[in-house]
């Protein structure tokens, strides 16, 4: 495929033959390595290691004529044995499941309702693991996939499943995770908001480099279940922005062809020497400029400032060339010192008509596209009806759920509850009851996307009476210096006023927030003189959820919705368990009373909207309303 390509790849038959790669999509923990293994939640017992795909390497099954179906033997299984087996489902990691003999049996590179000859690989007490060999026949939802490097890449997990199946497997996997780990009974989950085309999306990459015996340069993602590096250099990847392909093509011929370039030794982890371990690339999917990190175990590379210029050359979209600074053992991938080599050590990105200053280390989401329609959804959720651009926006997530009740044979509750419907104690746009301002924090805020874009909404709803700015205040926390740094930047660029930013830790800050909220004695942030308790309160945490402290600030502080923006289903299912008060023994405990006039504030679950961030990936991001329970 070509590299600087945009066109959405040609629609392949089921039994052709050839696939695409990708990147693991896990958002906060962007600067880490995948770990050798996995952890499938769902099916299959919690706590057992996810098998590498094929550990003969000789990639995803072939596709053979269909063969009657042998009864499945009443024996146990055996490692080594050759099974017949139809899955029926995925876990959540994205390995088919089947069953044989009353146990259930994990194969990856499989899809659901396909009939498929197994090798046993591994055998617990309550489940067991299989390599696919041959495909007998292909179930209804499977797809050849394009990339050639499918199944020996460690990216994209499901492109052998047609996109609309990955869509409805991802949704499953949110309602699973809410009825099985949070006891939600029957939750409001929405149908997956899906991407077109899912292609080209990744405007992130980071990419481990090694050298191969006779000079020659692997750049690419790991094996599945390894730290082993597939090349991409022949077939590039097509869920990343073409011009990452581009970057890392220009490094390669340096490291290859230059003087300096073939000086340059590349990281041994085992050893902990060599110098180029990563090359990181930021991309401004609107604006189109780029930077480029070089992470090193060390202090500079020989001859960088003419690799800088060389690269800068070959890619014009290059705003900027930077070293990371890296000397630590472990798998972390950006060191704590970032130095400018060439050009701007930052690009600038727009995203929902906001300009956004982005440095290598700040969290950034990597597919733009859909991180607008995530966003919408969480604003729409936190501002209904109270800024005069929500109805624009599109989206009644009230009327969705209205419908969805009706469809399951419950009650309809008023379109309002999550749309139009004021809650009690707020009133008109930008403001809140007895007109103070209208608070907003936004916990674990990043480089301040979701904390903007929530002003700017504001400002247009009170722009109307003179006082933009004046009707609103928005708090966004976040523990990253460099982003905080980057958020505050992006504030004044966009010329907004009324928001504060706070560099702290969540589980640090927001108790504060409570307790000066109760007239306690908090530590100086101010929620006192800001009317007492938040009228809104925005959850982005990383993947492992959010601290048990932080849940029990939200408790104390009550305020009438909770927005909760999750990349894991699991652990937002978990700490849902305790704001909704359902009793999971998943639920961790929450120290601290969490009682609002007396009682224990508690939250009803209202809508959830799952959105493909991430498409040919096990990933999936969701936005969860919460309401306060009045009486």
């Amino acid at each position: 495929m070509p590299q600087d390509s945009h066109r959405r790849p040609r629609a392949r038959s089921r039994r052709s033959g050839t696939r695409f790669p990708g990147q693991p999509a896990d958002r906060h923990q962007a600067h880490r390595r995948p770990a050798p293994g996995g952890r499938p939640q769902g099916a299959e017992p919690q706590g057992h290691r996810a098998a590498a795909a094929d550990p003969a390497g000789h990639g995803p099954p072939t596709v053979s004529p269909a063969s009657p179906q042998a009864a499945p033997s009443p024996a146990p299984l055996q490692v080594g044995q050759v099974v017949e087996l139809e899955p029926h489902a995925l876990a959540a990691g994205g390995d088919a499941v089947a069953r044989y003999g009353g146990m259930a049996v994990f194969v990856p590179w499989v899809a659901p309702g396909d009939r498929i000859r197994a090798r046993v690989t591994e055998v617990k007490p309550r489940y067991a693991r299989a390599a696919a060999e041959a495909v007998l026949a292909p179930g209804p939802d499977r797809v050849s996939p394009t990339c050639p490097l499918f199944a020996r890449c460690g990216g994209c997990r499901l492109q052998h499943l047609s996109y609309p199946a990955q869509l409805a497997w991802k949704r499953r996997l949110v309602v699973d995770a809410l009825e099985r780990v949070g006891r939600l009974e029957a939750p409001p989950v929405a149908e997956t908001l899906g991407m077109d085309p899912p292609w080209f999306y990744r405007n992130k990459a980071a990419l481990p480099v090694r050298r191969l015996p006779g000079g020659r340069v692997a750049m690419g993602f790991f094996a599945p279940g390894t730290h082993t590096v597939v090349d991409l250099e022949e077939h590039g990847c097509a869920i990343q922005h073409p011009v990452i392909n581009q970057v890392a093509a220009a490094l390669r011929r340096w490291l290859e062809e230059d003087p300096d370039g073939r000086a340059t030794s590349t990281y041994d982890e085992e050893r902990h020497q060599g110098l180029l371990r990563h090359l990181v690339v930021r991309v401004g999917l609107r604006t189109g400029e780029a930077l480029a990190g070089l992470v090193i175990n060390g202090d500079g590379l020989p001859g960088e400032e003419r690799l800088a210029r060389h690269l800068q050359e070959q890619v014009p979209a290059l705003a900027g060339v930077v070293k990371n600074l890296n000397r630590r053992r472990g798998n972390a991938i950006l060191g704590p010192e970032t130095v400018p080599i060439a050009g701007r050590p930052w690009i600038v990105d727009r995203l929902g008509g906001l300009e956004f200053r982005i440095s290598l280390e700040s969290f950034y989401q990597v597919n733009p596209v859909q991180a607008e329609r995530l966003y919408q959804v969480a604003l729409d959720y936190a501002l209904a009806g109270r800024e005069a651009g929500s109805a624009a926006m599109g989206s009644n997530p009230g009327a969705a759920v209205a419908e969805r009740d009706t469809a399951a044979g419950r009650p309809a509750r008023d379109a309002g509850a999550t749309g139009a419907r004021r809650d009690p104690g707020t009133g008109d746009a930008g403001t809140a009851a007895g007109g103070r301002p209208f608070w907003l924090v936004d916990a674990y805020a990043g480089i301040g996307t979701l904390a903007l874009l929530a002003a700017a909404r504001l400002a247009a709803g009170t722009a109307g009476r003179g006082v933009a700015g004046s009707g609103y205040r928005v708090t966004a926390i976040e523990v990253v210096p460099e982003a905080t740094a980057d958020a505050r930047v992006n504030a004044e660029r966009n010329g907004l006023q009324g928001v504060e930013f706070i560099n702290g830790a969540v589980e640090d800050v927001l108790p504060r927030l409570a307790a000066e909220s109760q007239g306690g004695a908090g530590g100086g942030d101010g929620a006192a003189a800001r009317g007492g308790r938040p009228d809104g309160i925005l959850l982005d945490p990383p993947r492992k959820g959010c601290e048990p402290a932080a849940l029990a600030a939200c408790l104390e502080l009550a305020p009438p919705r909770i927005v909760y923006v999750s990349c894991n289903p699991v652990t937002l299912a978990r700490d849902l368990a305790v704001l909704c008060d359902t009793g999971s023994p998943a639920a961790p405990a929450v120290h601290g009373s969490g009682r609002r006039r007396g009682r224990r504030a508690r939250y009803r679950l209202e809508a959830v909207q799952p959105v493909d961030m991430f498409p040919h990936t096990a990933h999936v991001e969701c936005a969860a309303l919460l309401v306060l329970e009045e009486g």
